[in-house]
């Protein structure tokens, strides 16, 4: 039987949330970027004919140093979307710095409109399967193809003799005054809900600069009319791409990517960073291994990220990093043992009380039937993990935070060896509370 775990308290609303800030984290980058565009509009008009030439050669290498940065660190999502990107802001240098009242130039913008899209709707549906491998040279192909065949036939002048054969809808405007067809919005409409759906459920930086690109496009065809506003709107676009895949890379770098909680990388620069005063305390599940043989490995890695986020929610400024494996480590800097161990505790006894549901395929879809169903189980349907805990405090007998982590494993052998989910301290042992006399002991 396929198990799953759930939890008695999903914190749907939680969830719901976290998941809104990650997305908005997203796309902030860019969305400071549009606003300078607007901003900048004006500011850049006045400027000189010859600053407005440099300008407009800037998306050329903004869109090389993207494309070497997604290409070098494997995100081809950014990659193919840059370069479609770059290619509809080089057709609309090369033939659409003239009136659109001439009929060359209008195919081509039409056309363009609609190729843009097109190519941001599959865009949006790539994985990540390389690049020089049959499947990504026909994205590649998929992508440049289309730019290639309209550029040979503006060159030669043989759109202009296709204008009577245009559909009617790519005449009529979606916006009164604005240079969006209809037939245009109709495929900038598929795009953005295509790129939004798989920006929601990836939650990637890939989906947010297939976005981004969908976006600055968008609005440079609707404000075609502005001046620069394509070279304004290109480089904005590329530069939060950019930014994009540095936050890809970094995230790759110091988040475990299973429990997505800061990993051993984050951990080693972090203590580099302390002081003089401050408590590592070195966290194991208990009989993790033995729970993974009996329900499997899927459900051990819903147990570690379960625990990473119990963890990650520690109070007390600490903070939780994922070592390896099922360990995990604590670090409370400005604390020693006593003015930790409180907040440790917490999170001992918030994962040790926290049900675990097995629940097998004949589960319902729906979430509020399952939620009834999950009331009116037994006791024997749940089950509950535990932790271990070893803590160190900084001492003048340690010479760097190495010999305080070995110390704390110490502790945590200590604390495996005692019965298991409990924390040891190495040198702060509080006493065991006295009970309070009663009347009993007076008789």
């Amino acid at each position: 039987m396929l198990f799953t775990i759930i939890s008695a308290n999903t914190f749907e609303s939680h969830k719901e949330i976290r998941l809104a800030i990650r997305l908005l984290n997203l796309l902030a980058p860019a969305t400071i970027l549009f606003i300078a565009v607007v901003l900048l509009i004006d500011p850049v008009s006045q400027l000189s004919a010859a600053n407005k030439t440099s300008l407009g050669q800037l998306p050329y290498a903004l869109a090389l140093v993207v494309a070497l940065l997604a290409y070098g660190f494997n995100r081809n999502q950014i990659l193919f979307a840059t370069l479609n990107l770059i290619s509809a802001y080089l057709m609309i240098q090369l033939g659409l710095q003239v009136s659109l009242d001439q009929p060359n130039a209008y195919v081509l913008f039409s056309i363009l409109s609609i190729l843009l899209p097109i190519n941001i709707t599959f865009i949006a549906t790539y994985s990540e399967r390389g690049l020089f491998t049959p499947l990504g040279l026909t994205r590649l192909a998929g992508v440049l193809i289309g730019y290639l065949l309209l550029g040979l036939l503006w060159s030669n002048g043989a759109l202009a003799t296709q204008l009577p054969n245009l559909p009617t809808n790519m005449f009529e405007m979606f916006f009164a005054e604005r240079f969006l067809s209809n037939m245009s919005a109709v495929f900038y409409g598929v795009a953005l809900l295509t790129t939004l759906i798989y920006f929601v459920t990836q939650r990637g930086h890939g989906s947010a600069g297939v976005l981004i690109s969908l976006v600055a496009s968008l609005f440079m065809f609707i404000w075609f009319d502005l001046p620069n506003v394509s070279t304004l709107l290109v480089t904005a676009a590329l530069i939060a791409m950019g930014i994009a895949v540095l936050q890809s890379s970094h995230k790759m770098a110091y988040l475990d990517e299973l429990t997505e909680i800061p990993a051993r990388r984050a951990l080693q620069d972090k203590l580099a960073t302390l002081g003089k005063r401050y408590t590592l305390a070195m966290v194991d599940i208990d009989h993790f291994k033995k729970f993974n043989d009996t329900y499997g490995h899927d459900i051990g890695d819903q147990v570690l990220r379960m625990v990473a986020a119990k963890l990650a929610s520690v109070s007390g400024g600490g903070k939780a990093y994922r070592y390896g494996g099922e360990e995990f480590t604590l670090v409370f800097p400005g604390k020693d043992e006593a003015q930790a161990l409180p907040f440790i505790e917490q999170l001992r006894e918030l994962i040790a009380n926290y049900p675990l549901y097995i629940r097998g395929d004949q589960r319902p879809e729906d979430e509020k039937r399952g939620a009834q169903m999950r009331k009116q189980k037994e006791t024997s349907d749940h089950t509950n993990v535990t932790i271990s805990i070893g803590v160190c405090e900084k001492t003048d007998e340690y010479l760097d935070a190495s010999e305080v982590m070995k110390q704390a494993d110490k502790s945590l052998y200590e604390a495996k060896n005692n019965g298991r989910n409990q924390s040891v301290a190495a040198h702060y042992k509080p006493e065991t509370p006295k009970r309070r006399r009663t009347r009993k002991d007076y008789v």
